[in-house]
């Protein structure tokens, strides 16, 4: 669950990107991991999930929905729009509370990027689009 206020506007990285609506300190928590906003699936749910859903919306879950942890972990709020990039993150995963936060001061304007090779596991499907 995001934790600053955001908006969704073009991304010059890809598509829709993720966008701060206020200045966010160096530390400050970005995301939380909430249940009541982020779907967890094991994996037998979420192969039981893909035989259940037609393919169409299955793949539009798959696209913004990260494994990690050996579990499927789908934001349900704007966070799922958070793209990435290997050299200018400005925000990082915390593995051990499920928690990410900004690595350098941001300011309003400023899109959101993480390195999804910090927290995905090695499998997820998004790691294989980016190599």
């Amino acid at each position: 669950m995001l934790r600053i206020k955001t908006s969704l506007s073009n991304s010059p990285i890809n598509g829709i990107g993720l966008f701060a609506e206020e200045n966010v300190q160096k530390g400050k928590i970005v995301w939380t991991f909430n249940p009541l906003v982020d779907l967890v699936f094991s994996p037998d749910e979420w192969n039981d999930l893909q035989k259940k859903i037609s393919e169409d919306s299955f793949n539009q879950i798959k696209k913004y929905a990260y494994k990690e942890n050996n579990r499927y972990v789908l934001c349900v709020d704007n966070a799922q729009f958070m793209n990435h990039s290997d050299t200018r993150c400005n925000v990082g995963n915390l593995k051990d509370g499920d928690i990410m936060i900004a690595l350098t001061d941001i300011q309003k304007g400023d899109e959101l990027v993480c390195n999804y090779f910090e927290y995905s596991d090695a499998d997820d499907a998004h790691l294989q689009q980016i190599l």
